[in-house]
């Protein structure tokens, strides 16, 4: 394994994030030189000189085998971790260690958690940079990396294919080059879309761009208390919804429907399955709401509901009102809604639907050979037929996803949480939506009140989930088998 190649890669993915630091402290400056000015500029050069450190000694390398691309990936989103921590504890306030590990975990997995009981009190700089955090993590530090390798070699071929699902790679039917100007130019028309939708729905100018950055990535940290709800507005919600469900399309399709001026996207069976779920979701929860009383008026609960399974499926977490008061039969579907989440080839994490409707197709092919023996059923999506192996290993993801969840709920547990907090917990963690149930509310609440060793704890399964359990288990079975 060469060091020098991990170190060099790694080091430009301190450099992304440290550029992002300088464009906060900028946003500190031109607010008249905040609280957090300081603290931002001195991450920057921190980040900046440790990143830059192996570009200056280390020679460059052509290429990379698989280990050392695991390794890239996966140190390159701990010490993205790590190094974005450093803005908040040397801005101090609620920012505790334990709690800077979170905020920061959080952001770049676009998780959306917060431990902050007053996110107001932020000055702008600092809350640039939480949104910045998601931006990072949303298109993939390993992504910021090959944006700007200077070759289109092997180097990048090989990490985009370890950062992207296995599911989506069969839609992503481009050479490395261009699999990268795929990604990039929808995640940034994606931005650039929803943030003049914002402006032109009346949404403050620093405020827009902020929700932007985080809706663009789903991530979910607002720079309001109430999140969403503190603007009150159905236009804007209509807004975030339509762009929430855009950000967790498949991006491959996203593109080719533009390029080819068609409705490809649409015509996937997979997005199909995704809006058919959001659709039965959102009016079973609307229902629900008003025959529980909760809201009585139809539009209301229509209204929330919609936002509400969006934001959830999606892995965004905004709030467009207090969730914990909801009926049981409507936190189950949201509990549903974020375990499966949006579609491969996104910024979503979870399940994803595509594993989600593979399963079901598995699952009803598995009862018709047991009916009919002499049968051939094969699995089939979009025309294709995918090989045993593939079903294999979906089944296999779905397993290990809801034993990791099974396991860090009982964990959770361990520290003194109720179920339904330790369960919900372990889903958002697990699927980055951000917002639970019981004791941390909804998405206007916040996870100040976990045990500290419980938030280390949370942060991990944030990167977990965010990488995916194949890329973790993978780095161990490859280093064992060298060992």
């Amino acid at each position: 394994m060469n060091l020098g190649v991990i170190s060099r890669n790694v080091g430009i993915a301190l450099i992304c994030c440290a550029v992002f630091m300088f464009l906060s402290a900028l946003v500190a400056a031109l607010d008249g030189f905040d609280s957090s000015f300081s603290p931002l500029l001195l991450s920057a050069i921190l980040t900046m000189m440790v990143g830059g450190f192996p570009l200056i000694f280390v020679r460059r390398h052509k290429d990379i085998n698989t280990r050392e691309g695991l390794a890239i990936l996966l140190i390159a989103w701990f010490l993205s971790c790590i190094f974005s921590m450093l803005p908040y504890v040397l801005w101090g306030g609620e920012f505790t260690l334990v709690n800077a590990w979170f905020e920061s975990a959080s952001g770049i997995t676009t998780t959306g958690a917060t431990i902050l009981q007053d996110i107001e009190a932020l000055p702008k700089g600092l809350l640039f940079w939480r949104s910045s955090t998601h931006y990072i993590g949303g298109l993939g530090v390993v992504v910021f990396i090959m944006m700007i390798l200077p070759s289109f070699g092997t180097v990048r071929f090989k990490m985009s294919k370890m950062d992207v699902e296995d599911i989506s790679k069969n839609n992503y039917q481009y050479k490395s080059n261009k699999f990268i100007h795929v990604v990039v130019t929808v995640y940034i028309g994606i931005t650039i879309c929803s943030l003049t939708a914002l402006l032109l729905a009346g949404m403050p100018l620093f405020d827009a761009v902020n929700h932007a950055l985080s809706v663009t990535a789903t991530g979910g940290f607002s720079i309001k208390n109430a999140s969403i709800a503190a603007y009150d507005s159905p236009l804007i919600e209509i807004i975030l919804i339509f762009f929430m469900i855009v950000a967790s399309l498949h991006f491959g399709l996203i593109y080719a429907s533009f390029a080819t001026r068609s409705f490809k996207v649409l015509k996937n069976p997979i997005t199909k399955f995704y809006l058919m779920t959001i659709l039965i979701a959102g009016l079973l929860v609307a229902g629900d709401l008003v025959i529980s009383g909760t809201i009585p008026n139809v539009w209301e609960a229509l209204r929330h509901s919609y936002f509400t399974v969006v934001s959830t499926i999606s892995t965004t977490g905004f709030g467009s009102t207090d969730t914990n008061v909801w009926p049981v039969f409507s936190v189950l579907i949201l509990m549903y809604a974020a375990i499966q989440c949006g579609c491969s080839g996104s910024t979503t994490s979870g399940l994803r639907s595509d594993r989600v409707y593979l399963t079901v197709k598995a699952a009803r092919a598995q009862l018709l050979k047991i009916a009919y023996p002499s049968a051939v059923v094969q699995v089939k999506s979009d025309g294709q037929t995918i090989d045993r192996d593939m079903v294999t290993s979906i089944a296999l993801y779905v397993l290990l996803y809801l034993l990791i969840t099974l396991v860090m709920s009982i964990v959770y547990a361990a520290f003194g949480l109720d179920m339904v907090t330790s369960v919900s917990a372990s889903v958002s963690m697990m699927s980055n939506v951000g917002p639970c149930f019981g004791t941390f509310g909804s998405s206007m609440s916040s996870f100040a009140g976990a045990p500290e060793l419980a938030k280390v704890l949370m942060g991990g399964q944030m990167i977990i989930g965010r990488l995916g359990i194949y890329s973790i288990l993978l780095v161990f079975i490859l280093y064992r088998k060298r060992a």
